[in-house]
């Protein structure tokens, strides 16, 4: 599913215009978004928490030329799913 099939599966299930649906979609990703940046975890009841992690730099070597390259810390974005979230993933009576 992408954000544009889920802007519509919302829009059909709260009768709601793709408009409408549209920027509901994108605000809440926007403020997901901004949290994270902000206090670095979004913690969604019973789905999981988005956290970001930071990745220690580093100098490799390019195969090819043996030229030292140097990548530099990076973020990354991590979840943890909830329990609750597992539990429903690996339901016995849905997988039948």
């Amino acid at each position: 599913m992408n954000k544009n099939e889920l802007s519509l599966r919302l829009s059909q299930m709260n009768h709601l215009t793709k408009m409408q649906s549209d920027d509901v979609v994108s605000t809440i990703f926007d403020i997901i978004k901004t949290a994270l940046k902000e206090e670095g975890k979004v913690c969604i009841k019973d789905f999981g928490t988005f956290q970001i992690k930071c990745r220690k730099g580093r100098i490799v070597k390019d195969i090819s030329t043996q030229e030292e390259i140097v990548i530099t810390d990076l973020f990354e974005m991590k979840l943890k799913v909830a329990q609750a979230m597992k539990e429903y993933l690996n339901d016995e009576k849905d997988i039948q």
